[in-house]
């Protein structure tokens, strides 16, 4: 036999057992203060039905609440599992998205340090010193996809306008933040005394001519 039901048959046999001993306790009872037989009889089988409804109700109204009560439990544990569950998928989430900052910040970096150390042996015999270190700037600010406003011109000696245009299809490739004219613009702003007569079309047009000609080199890669 099912030890389930072997527990019901148990449980439900006691508690008729109970009832029947409430019934004839009410029967003795009713007896003892003068009740007849038949009264008697009908004493015992109201209370021993009484008692056995009185449980039923108890058991349904008690399983009721306990079902509730669990029920109630899991699903605020179940909501507390998925709070944690979002709360550390956002953190998670988070750190990824710090750590992918992080990356980024060091891969623009490093592309600015290259591009720097490419302008700096590329010019370093044909400006000041003072005039490099604001051509480096003025590469950065290009690079960050920044106005130059108010600049101060960069001179420089022994160079044709042939090095410029490689110079700006050089930092141009590097950087890719623009289009070609934008990097034409570029070059007139920064270096008016040679190119201040050359229009931005003209310059866009020649940025690559003549690759392995002149002082500065057409590269595929500035960090080569």
């Amino acid at each position: 036999m099912n030890p389930k039901y072997l527990e019901y048959i148990v449980v439900y046999l006691s508690v008729l057992v109970g009832c029947v001993l409430l019934g004839t306790c009410a029967r003795l009872f009713v007896i003892n203060i003068g009740a007849d037989e038949f009264t008697a009889g009908i004493v015992f089988w109201a209370v021993t039905i009484l008692g056995v409804i009185t449980y039923a109700i108890l058991a349904l109204l008690i399983d009721g609440l306990y079902m509730a009560t669990v029920r109630w439990f899991f699903r605020k544990k179940k909501q507390s599992k998925l709070f944690n569950l979002n709360l550390n998928n956002s953190e998670k989430i988070e750190q990824i998205r710090t750590e992918q900052q992080q990356l980024n910040d060091k891969i623009e970096k490093d592309k600015k340090d290259i591009a720097v150390n490419y302008t700096q042996q590329e010019f370093a015999a044909y400006c000041s010193d003072e005039d490099l270190d604001l051509l480096c700037q003025y590469v950065i600010l290009y690079s960050e996809n920044k106005s130059l406003k108010d600049i101060r011109p960069i001179i420089v000696k022994d160079l044709s306008n042939l090095d410029l245009y490689h110079f700006g299809w050089n930092i141009w490739n590097h950087f890719k933040v623009s289009k070609q004219i934008e990097v034409a613009s570029f070059l007139k702003k920064v270096f008016p005394e040679l190119l201040n007569d050359v229009e931005k079309e003209t310059i866009k047009r020649h940025l690559k001519d003549d690759e392995l000609k002149g002082v500065v080199k057409i590269r595929k890669s500035l960090s080569m």
